[in-house]
């Protein structure tokens, strides 16, 4: 590519059955007309359902696009990598479906602290709940049970919440910038030079932690990942289903909680000494 022409930023964007969210996605990176603003991009939707229609809709309604089909769900570090794979700008943007950019702003202050700090490898913005409310999308690591308390009753307990709210940072003033241990991967701004050293994300993780898994790799690069909190347009409109308060062994053996799990002790097994 003509390196006068050259993407600042790649969006990638992953999307299993989330048309609607998807949509207003890429709209609103439409409208916001970056190029005019002197952010040349491009936009990577990559589609992890088993039916290409879909891929074929998104072809036909935004041409700009990249479109790229899977053929079946890949899972959330697989997928992804199939786009991280083909972007070509100087930073990749990788969002979730369910996130929307409201602000030019926003990102240019992020263009602008990735090239004032090139040690930063992986920079998570500041994220907002749809009722302005900020979303908790820095962490400290999870301790042994910190999984076990977050899917399951044991979680409304004392010392339980107590763990959790730890590995929140809710102790922590969100409002300023800061280096972090781990990112949520719903928006990750990566410097594509720290990908192409470090890596792409670990597919033998299917739907968690191949986030954390990531940030762990940056560090172990010597790369920073940063909680970035200048931003104020960012809205996530996930909302993670909280435990229930009473035991159920459907709780327990939920597709959601099992995935969470199996990742989980991949991750241990991975990271252990």
């Amino acid at each position: 590519m003509d390196s006068v022409n050259a993407p600042i930023l790649s969006f990638v964007v992953l999307d299993y059955k989330e048309e609607h969210l998807l949509r207003l996605n890429i709209e609103r990176l439409l409208s916001l007309r970056l190029a005019e603003h002197g952010i040349p991009f491009e936009i990577i939707i990559v589609d992890n359902r088993s039916s290409e229609d879909f891929s074929s809709k998104m072809r036909r309604l935004y041409p700009q696009a990249h479109v790229v089909y899977n053929g079946k769900n890949l899972g959330h570090p697989a997928g992804n990598n199939r786009g991280l794979a083909l972007a070509s700008g100087t930073y990749i943007v990788m969002i979730n479906p369910d996130l929307v950019v409201t602000q030019v702003d926003d990102l240019r202050r992020i263009v602008a602290y990735m090239d004032a700090h090139p040690d930063v490898g992986i920079l998570g913005p500041k994220l907002y709940n749809p009722d302005g409310t900020i979303q908790m999308s820095c962490y400290r690591k999870y301790s042994r049970f910190t999984p076990i308390f977050r899917r399951t009753f044991l979680g409304k307990f004392f010392f339980a919440k107590k763990d959790i709210a730890r590995h929140l940072m809710l102790d922590d003033d969100h409002s300023q910038t800061k280096d972090v241990e781990w990112l949520l991967g719903a928006c990750f701004v990566i410097r594509r030079s720290a990908m192409e050293t470090v890596g792409m994300m670990d597919e033998d993780f299917f739907l968690y932690f191949g986030d954390y898994d990531w940030c762990d790799r940056m560090h172990d690069h010597g790369y920073r990942t940063v909680y970035f909190a200048e931003t104020s347009g960012i809205i996530h409109y996930h909302k993670r289903e909280s435990a229930s308060s009473k035991f159920s062994l459907m709780q327990v053996l939920s597709p959601v909680t099992r995935i969470h799990l199996k990742d989980w002790m991949t991750y241990v097994r991975k990271h252990s000494d």
